[in-house]
């Protein structure tokens, strides 16, 4: 048995830096082709993805993202959610599906098949040679992204993917993460809080040895300290109201 796929994936990092080479028609059809091989619910495929090509819709992206590589890359996906579709078979059913992918289930199950394609996409696009990160920073603006995507009710842009071969000078690496003891549970979910301390005491010390070393002791910070930044401050508050304005989450 060969452990090809699982040595290429614990090589993976984010790149954020990439050589000006464009990704040619048929690299990206097999991406989007891989993605659509990936486990959908219920057969529902409750997706789609636009490949930006244009420069200006690019740079307008760039603004809401505010990350240089929204623009400079060999090509960028956005992800979207979308149940447009399904409202076009529901209009001519009999019965109301409406109430199935207007609910939380039917957030759920969307989102799910959209992080399923994508990680497909990205592995098959790593197996490759070039590099990929996600853009969860196209959610700044929802609003704007749909209107510059011109995306219809019942779709959401959930978030985007810049893919290309990495620059000479992209030296990342992937970081360490949480000990398989701490995400992985036998059976039933062990919330000892002692344990679970002491484990994140010992993460925080990888972590931090990882960016100092990295850093050349520039940054030392813990995985705790990250997340208390990260989730101790208000963002996006208006998703709850973007969601229901696309159809979405109605019950």
């Amino acid at each position: 048995m060969s452990d090809y796929v699982y040595d290429l994936m614990k090589k993976h990092h984010s790149v954020r830096k990439f050589k000006k080479h464009t990704l040619s028609e048929e690299t990206v059809k097999k991406l989007v082709e891989a993605g659509q091989s990936a486990s959908t619910s219920s057969y529902l495929q409750t997706y789609s993805i636009i490949g930006v090509e244009d420069p200006k819709i690019k740079e307008n992206l760039k603004e809401v993202s505010g990350q240089p590589y929204v623009l400079e890359n060999g090509y960028l996906f956005v992800f979207v959610l979308d149940y447009y579709r399904h409202k076009l078979v529901d209009e001519k059913a009999e019965s109301n599906m409406e109430i199935s992918y207007g609910s939380a289930e039917g957030l759920l199950v969307g989102t799910i098949d959209v992080a399923l394609v994508a990680q497909n996409m990205a592995v098959v696009a790593e197996d490759m040679g070039y590099g990929i990160v996600y853009l969860g920073s196209l959610r700044n603006d929802v609003a704007r992204v749909r209107e510059i995507l011109d995306l219809p009710e019942y779709t959401f842009p959930l978030f985007g993917m810049a893919v290309g071969v990495p620059a000479d000078e992209e030296n990342g690496s992937p970081k360490p993460r949480l000990p398989l003891e701490h995400v992985f549970h036998k059976n039933y979910y062990d919330a000892s809080n002692d344990q679970q301390r002491r484990e994140l005491e010992k993460y925080d010390t990888v972590v931090s040895d990882y960016y100092t070393e990295r850093t050349n002791g520039e940054r030392s910070e813990t995985w705790s300290r990250q997340i208390e930044t990260f989730l101790g401050r208000k963002t996006r508050l208006d998703m709850l109201d973007e969601l229901r304005k696309a159809g979405l989450i109605k019950r």
